[in-house]
């Protein structure tokens, strides 16, 4: 018997040449969906992919504690997940969401932002469906009485 397709746990199947199966060698996967969404953490439906060239990248950032981080925004989707600590991201508006380890969260595209820190450092992967030489993150300056609490 052919094998055509593998199931991977929580997932759809996945459709493999059948040159890349070998019959004699049984495959076992297990996946873990950690986080997809098509909304960012403020609701806003994420609309398009930049032009050009792709270039993805995937980071791993750590954030010491008691850290804000400055004022900025993502020309591209990008989504992080928490892999220890606790982050809050908030907009000027006083709009506001903490994330912690093991939660996931699309960031808002070209919408200032920034990420503050609590007592605990945080390490985040961070996943940027950007296009070849695009900035992954553009400071912005936001004026003080902009800012709500």
């Amino acid at each position: 018997m052919m094998v055509t397709s593998i199931q991977i746990a929580h997932s759809k199947p996945i459709r493999l040449s059948p040159y890349m199966l070998d019959a004699n060698r049984p495959i076992s996967l297990r996946s873990e969906t950690l986080f997809q969404s098509g909304t960012s953490w403020d609701g806003t439906v994420c609309n398009s992919y930049p032009d050009g060239m792709p270039e993805l990248s995937l980071l791993k950032i750590t954030v010491p504690p008691n850290t804000e981080l400055p004022w900025h925004d993502h020309p591209m989707p990008c989504a992080a997940y928490v892999l220890e600590g606790e982050i809050t991201i908030e907009k000027p508006t006083g709009e506001k969401k903490m994330f912690g380890k093991g939660q996931g969260f699309l960031e808002v595209v070209e919408t200032v932002h920034r990420g503050v820190t609590g007592a605990m450092p945080v390490e985040l992967i961070v996943f940027y469906a950007g296009a070849k030489d695009m900035a992954l993150v553009r400071a912005r300056t936001i004026e003080p009485d902009a800012v709500s609490s």
